[in-house]
């Protein structure tokens, strides 16, 4: 039988604020009186060492589609003590049977959720039937991985001393090789001699998420600042891509 290579699981979250978390220690702990919020928990063997979560129906966010993505080994370690100090937080609450899901968006207000234990725990156990826990290096795509090392091919366009935009140039993008929190961006400037950047990972990563809020995202570019004053317009969906596949080398390097 062939081996399925993705795997989803719907995931119903409910809302926690301190009334409700006052409420759960007395065994009363789904959030009463809210909604609750339907997201979808995905994994795909392409990126073996990252879960999604996925809420279809982003209330506030113009109803587009808004996906969380962190390492797989947050979630497996959440299901049995409290994991993360960034965007994603996971850990086992007070009340048996229920995990606490904590989101931090843009705006620095930490988003809490109770989950099921067990939904949580099934999809663990379906995503090692996808790709088995520590064999993830055999399914990462070399080919991109080298690409990340040796550069993505991307479109840069410069903003002009008179504001308005010139025209496109080729560049490259390239992990640091000297800090993995780092990306190298070269580009020729007008007289054709390469000038390169050294960029935030973090802040690529941060502009990539504002711009994947925007309807047709992929088609849109993000907006980054350089020394020396300049701006400069990049394709958000190559930079993306970029992303991905430089996050495969840093986490087999932090391995």
């Amino acid at each position: 039988m062939k081996r399925a290579t993705s795997v989803t699981q719907a995931l119903t979250l409910w809302w926690a604020d301190q009334h409700e978390q006052s409420q759960a220690r007395r065994g009363r702990h789904r959030g009463q009186g809210q909604d609750p919020v339907h997201a979808v928990l995905a994994y795909d063997a392409r990126d073996p060492y990252a879960v999604e979560l996925v809420f279809p129906q982003a209330n506030g966010d113009g109803g587009q589609v808004v996906a969380w993505q962190f390492a797989r080994a947050l979630l497996i370690d959440g299901l049995q003590t409290a994991t993360g100090d960034g965007d994603v937080q996971v850990g086992p609450h007070e009340a048996e049977g229920w995990l606490v899901v904590v989101l931090m968006p843009e705006n620095g207000v930490p988003l809490t959720f109770y989950a099921s234990r067990a939904v949580v725990s099934k999809f663990v156990d379906a995503t090692f039937d996808v790709v088995q826990l520590g064999r993830e290096r055999e399914r990462v795509d070399w080919d991109r991985e080298l690409a990340a090392l040796l550069g993505h091919q991307v479109e840069v366009t410069f903003r002009e001393a008179d504001g308005c935009w010139g025209r496109t140039r080729p560049g490259t993008l390239a992990a640091d090789p000297k800090d993995r929190d780092m990306v190298v961006l070269t580009v020729p400037d007008s007289a054709g001699t390469l000038v390169s950047w050294r960029v935030s990972r973090d802040e690529l990563a941060h502009q990539v998420h504002q711009a994947r809020r925007i309807v047709r995202w992929s088609s849109r570019n993000i907006r980054l600042a350089v020394p020396g004053d300049a701006e400069l317009l990049l394709g958000v969906g190559v930079v993306q891509e970029f992303l991905l596949a430089s996050f495969h080398t840093v986490m087999d390097g932090a391995s």
